[in-house]
């Protein structure tokens, strides 16, 4: 049986693990194609970039760090 201070270590561990993997992802990316993920929005936002899957996949991780973001998570 966990304490309750190993189940809070491996929660806190996970989070911040995964926030970590999401910046690694969205720099990734952001290497890739050559531009900051604030950019790739604009365009995205003013259809000046053709979808593809790696779009796709983007905007996804960029929405999901913006979430995070404003609950204060990252």
């Amino acid at each position: 049986m966990q304490t309750i201070a190993k189940k809070k270590f491996k929660t806190m561990t996970v989070k911040y693990v995964g926030i970590a993997g999401l910046k690694k992802e969205l720099a990734a990316f952001e290497k890739k194609h050559g531009m900051s993920t604030p950019t790739f929005l604009q365009k995205i936002e003013r259809g000046e970039l053709d979808e593809c899957n790696d779009f796709i996949d983007w905007l996804g991780l960029s929405e999901l760090y913006q979430d995070i973001q404003k609950r204060g998570l990252a």
